[in-house]
């Protein structure tokens, strides 16, 4: 069975990002190929703010970490869903990435999902395919879904047409995800190489 994990970018409350999660997490166990989730919500997870301390591998960072760090590895590909947040991806989200150093991400199929309460959930996007992968090595799908006056989506027990036509995208990118992840593991396997070479350029 193929592990795949949502990690929802979102610390608040309410989360919309936490509401879709669930959207697509119902949407991955409707694919054909058997799927096991594992959600890591940003609000929930007591993840440290990195410091140096994370290269000691005796720091007490470390050791909060490790915990994460084995569930994000025993993970095949990723569904992440970032709120836009005055224009950019939330600061805890892009400290996640920052932190996920070893390998626990590296050369897996990743599915973007931007959320936007109006127009937005681009600049996410664009600003995580810039520089979301560096040190992490995470593979974003050319693919994308941006969910924009998110509060509107996927609320009525009897979808809308949008509501629809956008189940029908999540049912393509995510077989696309999945599908992806099962082939990269051999990949991983037989060319990976995090010691020799641990940073990107």
């Amino acid at each position: 069975m193929t592990k795949i994990g949502i990690i929802i970018g979102s610390i608040r409350e309410e989360a919309e990002s936490a509401r879709i999660g669930k959207v697509v997490e119902k949407q991955l166990k409707l694919l054909e190929r058997p799927v096991e989730v594992d959600v890591f919500s940003l609000r929930d997870l007591n993840v440290p703010l990195w410091t140096e301390d994370k290269w000691e591998k005796e720091s007490q960072m470390v050791a909060d970490w490790r915990p994460i760090s084995e569930r994000l590895k025993a993970c095949k590909g990723f569904v992440v869903i970032s709120p836009e947040w005055a224009g950019m991806v939330p600061a805890h989200l892009k400290n996640f990435l920052l932190m996920c150093d070893g390998g626990e991400l590296a050369h897996k199929p990743a599915q973007i999902v931007g959320v936007s309460s109006g127009m937005g959930g681009a600049y996410p996007v664009a600003e995580l395919r810039m520089s979301g992968y560096k040190n992490n090595f995470i593979t974003w799908l050319p693919d994308h879904i941006i969910l924009r006056h998110v509060t509107k989506l996927f609320v009525d027990s009897v979808p809308s047409d949008l509501d629809q036509e956008l189940l029908k995208r999540f049912q393509y990118s995510l077989r696309f995800l999945v599908e992806t992840a099962i082939v990269m593991e051999d990949v991983r396997d037989r060319c990976q190489d995090l010691k020799t070479y641990k940073n990107g350029m």
